[in-house]
């Protein structure tokens, strides 16, 4: 780290990596799409505030910012596919997290953004807020439309300084003077607050709060049974909806189906086992079972459709060893279920 400009650049491999990667927010990542995760995430310590440009594979992040921390977040490629708490974040859009707040954020092709995190009784002093968004207001968050130029300001300013990482310590520290960048991040985000505007409708707004409440609350019961297969009969006599009303939510805030999105995240919750160091080696055999996952054979199969290596291989990875140590096709083999993994 330089002494002059501090900064870390991380790149993530495993979805789990991510849990603590963005100071002041906890967040749960599950990837949609089939082949290797990837995210990089440069975060800059800039007096009193983080700035954190980032880019990501195919994924669900789920997060949470502290409550005392507030975030201002910019999608900047493929956003018009990028979800956020189920509103489409095409055009010039901004996400505003207050302290307390949570997000569903969905993003079906590769994406990058830039996101200002800060104490929550900073943002008054730092950002000057016209009064009531979401920013300065305990677990509110909000989808803040920006005039196109104050909006390219700001995305000019987040892509330049990510493009300095590349550069040789010393070029980036002679580029990019702390206080410089501070102070051009903060005046380009004071730019786009003031002239933005949110006209989301306030049945939209229940409505979208009402989908959001399902999904988490479908998640939150999935976790809390993660060593049992889960089905959507299940989660809607649970949670006291339809079967139409689970669809919607998920479409809407996930932009995909229940049923696929809990065995992405049954699958996700599988390599986290694999992949934990800790204890005996488990059988992946045992494992899939515990989540639910009765068909081996074709689980052994999505699974490496999913993450492009075998199951046993995970494990083997996370344990220091090769994948025939641990025998885990085997043992899948010997239950009849598969012929041909590999």
């Amino acid at each position: 780290m330089n002494a002059y400009l501090p900064i870390r650049t991380e790149t993530y491999r495993e979805p789990e990596e991510l849990e603590h990667a963005i100071p002041g927010l906890q967040l749960r990542a599950t990837p949609l799409a089939k082949g290797a995760f990837h995210a990089r995430l440069v975060t800059w310590s800039l007096d009193g505030l983080v700035f954190q440009t980032g880019s990501c594979s195919p994924l669900v992040i789920e997060f949470s910012t502290g409550q005392d921390v507030s975030a201002f977040q910019v999608p900047l490629l493929n956003r018009q596919d990028l979800l956020l708490n189920g509103r489409l974040a095409s055009g010039h859009a901004v996400g505003l997290y207050g302290g307390g707040a949570e997000l569903l954020r969905a993003n079906h092709l590769n994406s990058t953004y830039g996101t200002l995190v800060m104490p929550m009784h900073t943002v008054e002093a730092l950002l000057c807020p016209p009064a009531g968004l979401a920013i300065a207001r305990p677990s509110a968050d909000a989808m803040l439309i920006a005039e196109a130029r104050p909006w390219r300001r700001m995305a000019g300013v987040i892509e330049a300084a990510s493009s300095l990482t590349t550069q040789a310590p010393g070029d980036l520290a002679a580029a990019a003077p702390l206080a410089g960048l501070r102070a051009s991040l903060l005046d380009a985000a004071r730019a786009v607050l003031e002239h933005g505007t949110d006209t989301e409708s306030v049945r939209r707004l229940n409505a979208r709060q009402g989908w959001a409440r399902i999904v988490r609350e479908a998640d939150a019961y999935l976790r809390a049974h993660a060593h049992r297969a889960i089905y959507t009969e299940e989660l809607c006599t649970q949670l006291g909806v339809s079967p139409a009303s689970l669809a919607e939510a998920f479409r809407q805030v996930m932009g995909t189906t229940p049923h696929r999105f809990l065995k992405l995240r049954r699958m996700a919750m599988v390599r986290a086992a694999l992949r934990s160091a800790e204890g005996t080696p488990p059988l992946v055999k045992s494992v899939a079972l515990d989540h639910g996952f009765w068909h081996l054979g074709q689980f052994a199969l999505d699974y490496r459709a999913m993450y492009g290596e075998t199951p046993s291989a995970t494990l083997a990875r996370a344990r220091g060893g090769t994948a025939a140590s641990f025998s885990a096709e085997a043992g899948l083999a010997a239950s009849g279920l598969v012929h041909a993994v590999d």
